[in-house]
């Protein structure tokens, strides 16, 4: 009966799987954007707000804080309301945030409003993911979640290299109101477009309840079988301290802190990759082209790996694999800046930036059950925003006050990675 539920699940779910994507990517690529916008003119909006270099740097790292904060709550939220409400509510957070910010008076206005877009950047993270673990098929989820883990790839690379020509036309209050016209467009679409069951459904459903919910009958004690149903799927939209106690076994642990280390590694290369190289005497935008470049060999890499994924079946093989090379190419990244760069660079677009799709197309296995999903996810992007802090914190320790230790660098972060490879070869998925 399960089986059963579950495919009528996926049969009341429109449009199909790769039209459904797109429409997430589309979502997460307006979010990434309204993230990204800053880098590119990040000196006109401190100069814009008298911010010193310690308060401008808050307008980018504030996303992380909300990360490490709402990760677990957002699963839970998810839970009850819907990957499809989670996403369309932080689509309409985030347009908030950006009409405060383009209205924004002081500095600390432009910071709370940054806060605010990162708490719809928690969101989308979180119920991506999640949506298509609900929505599409497992035999499809590969595929989907190759084309999902581009958004932050694209996202980052059109917010960069767009903003500049948008703000040079628009100015600061346009190019904020800009983009959150480019975030509600995204919404609208997933809105109109995307047909899903109800929350409450899809868990009667998942559940194998609804054939007996419309049977109606009554049981011994005179409740109705409907009635019985209705509790049991209130009790599951619960996540509760349990969920996450059982998140804590061994085995998850090793998978959580694989990705740890891999949201290190991708932190060091994205922030620190460029400031070596113009160490050495390139200049500031093919520097910033080498850092970028593992990011646009993912939109390869990402839709292949799905889709070997979805053929064969398994995640593991291709997990340790990209895991274990991503160590090496971080090494090299950080360390170099003749051909050996572009080496590190093809082979953590290539190979390295699958990881992303493999561990969320594994996690299910790591959750072990389907209600335990919203909590094993909103642990997953805890661990995500947690690497990424702890890469930005670690990465100029290891360099010294100076910022002139980048072999040494580059060796530790690169055992870490191998380390991580380790754990991900010990846990126990297919």
């Amino acid at each position: 009966m399960k089986k059963e539920a579950s495919a009528s699940l996926y049969d009341n779910v429109r449009p199909g799987y790769l039209a459904l994507s797109l429409i997430l990517l589309a979502v997460g690529v307006s979010i990434t954007i309204v993230q990204y916008k800053v880098p590119s003119i990040l000196g006109d909006v401190m100069g814009a707000y008298g911010m010193s270099s310690s308060t401008g740097a808050w307008l980018m790292s504030i996303f992380t804080a909300m990360g490490i904060f709402l990760s677990l709550p957002t699963g839970s939220l998810a839970k009850r309301l819907g990957p499809k409400c989670v996403l369309l509510l932080g689509c309409a957070v985030i347009a908030a945030g950006s009409v405060v910010g383009a209205f924004a008076t002081s500095a600390w206005m432009m910071i709370f409003s940054r806060a605010i877009e990162g708490v719809a950047f928690v969101f989308v993270t979180v119920a991506g993911p999640l949506a298509v673990e609900r929505y599409v098929a497992p035999e499809h989820r590969g595929t989907a979640n190759g084309i999902w883990s581009l958004w932050i790839c694209l996202g980052s690379v059109i917010g960069s290299t767009a903003t500049p020509l948008v703000f040079e036309r628009l100015g600061f209050t346009g190019t904020w109101l800009a983009y959150a016209f480019v975030v509600v467009a995204a919404a609208l679409a997933l809105a109109a477009f995307v047909k899903v069951p109800s929350a409450r459904e899809s868990a009667r459903m998942e559940g194998g309840l609804a054939e007996a919910s419309v049977a109606g009958g009554a049981g011994a004690d005179g409740t109705t079988v409907e009635g019985e149903a209705a509790t049991k799927v209130e009790a599951a939209a619960r996540v509760t301290w349990r969920d996450y106690v059982a998140l804590a076994s061994p085995n998850a642990l090793l998978y959580f802190f694989a990705y740890l280390v891999f949201n290190i590694e991708i932190l060091a290369v994205l922030s620190y990759t460029p400031t070596f190289l113009q160490s050495q005497g390139m200049n500031a935008s093919l520097s910033g082209f080498a850092s970028s470049l593992p990011g646009l060999l993912a939109i390869v890499s990402a839709l292949v790996l799905g889709k070997l994924i979805d053929k064969t079946g398994r995640t593991k093989g291709f997990y340790v694999v990209a895991i274990a090379v991503a160590a090496p190419a971080t090494f090299l990244m950080l360390t170099q800046s003749g051909p050996l760069l572009w080496v590190g660079a093809a082979l953590m677009g290539l190979i390295g930036y699958g990881i992303p799709v493999a561990c969320l197309t594994s996690l299910p296995q790591i959750a072990g059950r389907a209600e335990l999903m919203p909590a094993a996810m909103g642990v997953l992007m805890t661990v995500q925003a947690l690497g990424e802090f702890l890469g930005s914190l670690v990465t100029p320790m290891l360099l010294g006050p100076d910022m002139t230790n980048w072999m040494f660098c580059g060796i530790v972060i690169g055992v870490l990675g191998l380390i991580a490879a380790a754990a991900i070869a010990a846990c126990r998925f297919k």
